[in-house]
């Protein structure tokens, strides 16, 4: 099949579109004359050629956010808060132009990006971006990593982030929300990354999405998953290359639906059965990456310590018990998010 630049399905509008706005970025990032930037890429889905095309009634439009990512060579805490600062100002008329979030995350020294690199944004950022300014040498930056060597907070903070979603899609539809967007974009989300993430545990991920899909079918197969899981995770990832933000006959049904695939997914990256044993699973998973840091940093940010071996493991694992927790006690009712973890959440994330 033949694809585009930025998407798998075909665009011709997308491309033109993103073609321009590049430009037109570019432009003004240069515009700024910035001591110390060093290069500004596009990540993300339309980064790796794998963004979203939604089709309407007046043309193809955008639907994912544009995720840049920044680079400074020596910038010091001031430079690189003068950086964002000029970026999120930057970033504002695109946004409204363009009708998708356009996000420039926060600016990192190239020879800093060594401690990032195990992390699944980075090393899915050296599989696929586009230049858009500067002199990018990713691949002098950041080193590359086989998927296989992933650490378990990695899949852990993936559950959590869909997890999340996936609870506050529950309370829009509790809410009696129509926002079709909002609640069906998370839920897909949420199958997507529940997949992923199992693929991530069992260290058989795989960087493109169509040979993800692939190998968690295959993988699923050895495994015995049950064959409905196979078809959501499909239609989710074929949800995420061309979106159709409309709400099903029976949200409350589907809903449902996805966190049975959510819950059993954590279960079963836990290595546990019964739902009692998933924080201790979670904690055993990841004990590997427990430290004094991690201590340190939970109790500077919430001022508190947490019980036990688990004062120690990466914030990420503790909350994606509490998240399993909050889904796994709603038997009937679509939970509420309780504020505490609300604003944790909001924290780590």
């Amino acid at each position: 099949m033949m694809t585009g630049t930025f998407t798998v399905v075909p665009s011709p509008r997308i491309e033109e579109l993103l073609k321009t706005a590049l430009a037109g970025i570019a432009a003004d990032i240069g515009a700024l004359e910035l001591p110390g930037l060093r290069a500004v890429v596009l990540g993300g889905g339309y980064g790796r050629g794998e963004g979203g095309v939604l089709h309407t009634e007046t043309g193809d439009a955008l639907y994912n956010d544009l995720d840049f990512f920044v680079f400074a060579s020596g910038a010091g805490r001031a430079l690189m808060d003068r950086i964002d600062r000029a970026l999120r100002e930057l970033a504002r008329p695109w946004t409204e132009k363009l009708g998708v979030a356009v996000d420039f995350g926060p600016v990192k020294n190239c020879g800093t990006l060594k401690k990032v690199a195990s992390t699944l944004m980075f090393q899915e950022l050296l599989r696929g971006w586009k230049p858009v300014w500067g002199t990018p040498e990713l691949e002098k930056w950041i080193p590359a990593a086989d998927s296989r060597e992933l650490p378990f907070s990695e899949a852990a903070r993936l559950l959590l982030n869909r997890g999340m979603g996936l609870v506050f899609a529950g309370e829009r539809l509790r809410a009696g929300d129509t926002d079709a967007d909002f609640i069906v974009r998370n839920m897909n989300k949420a199958l997507l990354g529940a997949g992923d993430a199992l693929l991530i545990a069992a260290g058989e991920y795989r960087w493109r999405g169509p040979e993800r899909v692939n190998r968690f079918r295959a993988w699923a197969a050895e495994e015995k998953l049950p064959a409905e899981y196979v078809a959501l995770y499909e239609k989710a990832f074929r949800f995420k290359l061309e979106p159709l933000p409309v709400l099903p006959e029976d949200p409350g049904s589907q809903w449902r639906k996805c966190r049975e695939f959510y819950l059993d997914a954590v279960r079963r990256a836990a290595g546990v059965r019964n739902d009692a044993d998933v924080s201790r699973g979670l904690s055993r998973r990841a004990a590997k990456e427990g430290s004094l840091k991690e201590l340190l940093r939970w109790a500077r940010r919430t001022f508190g310590v947490r019980p036990g071996r688990a004062m120690f493991e990466p914030p990420v694992v503790t909350l994606l018990g509490r998240v399993f927790g909050l889904l796994a006690g709603a038997e009937e009712e679509l939970p509420l998010c309780p504020p505490e973890l609300r604003r944790l959440w909001s924290v780590f994330n």
